[in-house]
Order: structure tokens, then C-alpha cells, then sequence
């Protein structure tokens, strides 16, 4: 194929394989410290196996057929007993903002296994007027003490600014704090427990052999290296050229391995004791705590009850779409897939109908706080299109993907992604 000839951006695979089972591709990245992101940075990306099986739905199988629940339960049910405290301190974290998962989460470990959860909170770009209401509604309603930490203004939309312009990831900042703001807080107050939602491996965002585990590897938050990045930026050349200072940068900063050394934290998913299901989070998130779903549908896909806290959710699915050929449809939908909600047809034709469409509910506020121009934009945009997967046709000028779900074709081992197991993993 002529395809195979064209630039594959940020490492990916130069062949595009989907899975036959969802709709997610092998170009889906796995998550990384965002400490060491560069520009030039290679990405690991979510295997295919030899029989067209992604990593996520080889994960959701095991889900199905070889995971004793009960068991996980009861070690799940051992485990919080390790750190429960009964003279009324906080025993664990849960971060969030007041969406779906967090509720559950919160609510499950206080009400359903008598933990005393804190809850805390690393305040988004640009709440939406749903994401507010909904993070009251987890205070008020749900029952829970919450720390909101809001990060200097200038410095989140610098930091912000410097992360659309070098990375195109202009959601990165919140990375910062949604990864780690947690687990500084433990270190904080003593608190030995962390918990998180779904493993990473429900997304094909790590491999396979980091989901026999309920933990989340230190490696996601601690890093020793002299060398610090925030927004693709050395954090030398953000104090020397972009004005910025240390006490600037010192939340967005990467955990050092001395600083946890001594606190035995652990930060483990919850997704990992009990079956995880986005929907039956949010039904769960709606009862117990009164979550309500924005009043018209996501720009980008058909929900409306996923990532609707921050103005800039829509943006953030929109570059992940540009930069891989993955978007908001594509997410929701394979999630749906595996967990038996839409057969793989239905995800094809819900990719044809929302996958490209832009986000333009938000579009000015974004850019208002990018503090760019429409031309500037569409530039920087254009600037991150991978030549594998994408083609602007010569006549209108539109942007295509050069690929869709409809194709299942196989291709050689080698060229499905950087994590590749065998049909029998």
C-alpha cells in the first residue's frame, strides 16, 4: 500500500490496524508520565493481537471469563482493612471533580465499605456550568469533605498556551494535577491510600501485564530526572524565557522519589476489584448523588454524561483525534462494545455520523483562554496531522482520515503497535 511510504508522526505504527472486535486502532497511545513529554517523544501505543484483538478487548474478555470477582471482593474488602482507621481521620483519597466515576468511587468506599474518604479536587480550566453543579452535588448530596485546589489563573493558561502550541495537548495541565495532586496530598496528610477508578488497561493505555495488579506504578507520578518538562518546556527555559517562577511551577511539578519514600502510599483502581462499566457509573453516580447528564449531546460523539466538567473537554477529544486518528466517538463507543451496550456495527455507524465533528459549543472560550486566533488555530492544527492518516484533498481543501473502522484488514505483527502479546495472552 502506497500508505505505508507516508511519515507516521510521534512513533506510531505506520500501518493503521482496528480492532475487529471494537473500533479503537493501534495508534492509541499509552499513558505516560507527562513529565517527560517532548515534542520529539515516541509513543508507545495499544497492541493488536495476530486474530485483530486489541489490548482493551482481550482486557474485557479476561473482565468476562477468568476474573473471580468474588475473590477480588474479598481481597479488595483485605486490603481497605490495611489502612481503615477508626478514630474518624481520613483513611483514603479519591480525586475528582464531581463526575461520574469520582461519585461512585467516594460514595462506594464511605457508604458501602465504611472508609472516610477525603476528597480532592484539582480544579479544571474552565468549569461548565454542568461540571459546577454537578461538583456541588457530589459535596452536598453525595456527603463528603473536599479540598478544590485552583492553580494560579496566568500560570494554568500559560502553561496551557505553551502545551496547544508544542504538544497540541492543551488539556496537559490538568494532567498534572488529575495524576498526582492526589497522591501529594496523601503525602500531606498521612493518608496511605489512593484510589482511582478504572485500570489504565481498560483503554488499551498501558499492557496487558500492568493490569495483574490493582496498583498504579510510581512511574505515572514520580520522576528523578534533572530534566523536567511542563508543556514540552524544560522547566530552566520556562523560568528564563516565559516569566514564570519555581513557586509558579510547583504544583505542576513531578513527585521526587525522596519525598515518598517514607509514607508507604498506595494508589491503586478501584476498576480493578469489581467490574468497571461507564454507564452503570453513571446510574449509580445519578441515585446516590444526584449526578446530572449536560442537556444536549457531546460535540464528537452521542453521550452526554462523559467529561462534560471542563469547557475544554471537547478541545482535548478534537487534538487526540488530529494527532492519532482517535476521537471522542471512538472512546465511548468501543468502551460500549465490550461492555455489550452496542454491537461493532452500531460503533461503525456511530463513527461515520459524530467521530469528526468539531467542537464549536466551547470554541471561543478556548480560544480566549488559549490566547490564539482562529488562523492561528487551524495552523497549529494543520501542523500535527500525521501524513499516515490523514489527506486534505486538493480540490476543497477539506481533511480526511485516511482510514475507518470499516477496515479490519490484518497486517504483520510487527507493525500493530508497541505492545504486542500473541492471540493466546
Amino acid at each position: 500500500m502506497s500508505d505505508e511510504r507516508l511519515d507516521a508522526y510521534y512513533g506510531l505504527p505506520t500501518e493503521v490496524v482496528y480492532c475487529r472486535r471494537c473500533i479503537m486502532s493501534n495508534q492509541k497511545p499509552h499513558s505516560i508520565n507527562e513529565t517527560t513529554h517532548v515534542a520529539g517523544s515516541k509513543k508507545a501505543t495499544m497492541g493488536v493481537g495476530d486474530d485483530g484483538i486489541c489490548d482493551a478487548c482481550r482486557y474485557s474478555d479476561a473482565k468476562q471469563d477468568s476474573i473471580d470477582w468474588e475473590a477480588r471482593e474479598r481481597q479488595l474488602l483485605r486490603s481497605l482493612e490495611r489502612f481503615r482507621r477508626t478514630d474518624g481521620s481520613y483513611d483514603c483519597i479519591v480525586s475528582g471533580s464531581g463526575g461520574k466515576d469520582s461519585m461512585k468511587i467516594a460514595h462506594m468506599l464511605k457508604y458501602r465499605y465504611g472508609m472516610n474518604p477525603l476528597t480532592v479536587t484539582w480544579a479544571p480550566h474552565m468549569y461548565s456550568d454542568i461540571g459546577w453543579l454537578n461538583m456541588q452535588r457530589w459535596i452536598h448530596e453525595g456527603g463528603f469533605d473536599n479540598l478544590l485546589f485552583s492553580a494560579n489563573g496566568k500560570v494554568m493558561r500559560k502553561l496551557t498556551s505553551l502545551a496547544f502550541e508544542n504538544l497540541y495537548f492543551p488539556f496537559q495541565p490538568f494532567k498534572f494535577g488529575i495524576k498526582s495532586w492526589a497522591a501529594k496530598m496523601a503525602m500531606k496528610f498521612g493518608i496511605k491510600l489512593v484510589m482511582y477508578g478504572e485500570p489504565y488497561a481498560e483503554y488499551g493505555s498501558t499492557t496487558l501485564e500492568e493490569a495483574d495488579s490493582p496498583e498504579v506504578g510510581w512511574e505515572f507520578f514520580v520522576n528523578d530526572a534533572p530534566d523536567v518538562y511542563l508543556s514540552g518546556v524544560h522547566t530552566d527555559t520556562l523560568i528564563s524565557d516565559h516569566g514564570l517562577s519555581a513557586n509558579d511551577l510547583l504544583p505542576f511539578m513531578p513527585i521526587r522519589s525522596h519525598e515518598v519514600a517514607d509514607h508507604d502510599i498506595h494508589v491503586e483502581c478501584l476498576g480493578w476489584y469489581m467490574p468497571w462499566d461507564p454507564q452503570e457509573s453513571y446510574y449509580y453516580a445519578v441515585e446516590n448523588c444526584g449526578f446530572e447528564p449536560e442537556t444536549q449531546r457531546s460535540e464528537g460523539t452521542y453521550g452526554k454524561y462523559a467529561s462534560i466538567d471542563d469547557k475544554i473537554d471537547g478541545l482535548h477529544y478534537w487534538t487526540h483525534l488530529i494527532k492519532f486518528g482517535i476521537g471522542r466517538t471512538s472512546f465511548d463507543a468501543s468502551h460500549e462494545v465490550r461492555n455489550g451496550h452496542v454491537t461493532r456495527e452500531e460503533a461503525v455507524a456511530l463513527w461515520h455520523k459524530f467521530e469528526q465533528e468539531f467542537p464549536s459549543r466551547f470554541h471561543a472560550d478556548c480560544l480566549e483562554y488559549l490566547g490564539v486566533t482562529e488562523e492561528r488555530f487551524q495552523q497549529v492544527t494543520d501542523q500535527f496531522r500525521s501524513p499516515h492518516l490523514w489527506r486534505q484533498d486538493p480540490g476543497t481543501g477539506v481533511w480526511r482520515l485516511r482510514h475507518t473502522p470499516d477496515e479490519v484488514a490484518q497486517a504483520p505483527a510487527a507493525e500493530r503497535g508497541q505492545s504486542i502479546i500473541s492471540s493466546s495472552a
